[in-house]
């Protein structure tokens, strides 16, 4: 099964080292979390899942500095995530500190 995919993606990319590159790329994406672009039957390896796209046409080859840009924007992508996320947690625990000085009477709820 899997040596008739790499000779599926072998008729679409003819240069084994190009393809080896951009297959170990792709892998690497869907293994970081992107989603695959092909549809699997069984829980296929990421290198599997890349050569089937490869395969198929999904994916294109694209230069050295294409695939830096590409990255460095997803890592921004990502940081920018995580700073929301952090200022979401900040702006929820500020909501419950001015809760808990607005009613200084009141005590810490406990739950049983």
């Amino acid at each position: 099964m899997k040596l008739k995919i790499m000779e599926n993606a072998l008729e679409t990319y003819t240069n084994r080292f190009e393809l080896t590159m951009m297959a170990v790329a792709r892998a690497k994406e869907i293994n970081d979390g992107d989603p695959s672009l092909v549809q699997s039957e069984e829980q296929s390896k990421p290198v599997v899942l890349a050569l089937k796209e490869i395969a198929d046409g999904l994916v294109v080859p694209a230069t050295h500095g294409e695939m830096n840009k590409i990255r460095e924007a997803k890592r921004i992508l990502r940081e920018r995530t995580i700073m929301e996320a952090e200022e979401s947690l900040q702006a929820g625990e500020e909501e419950d500190d001015s809760y808990a000085s607005a009613n200084p009477n009141e005590g810490p709820v406990e739950s049983s």
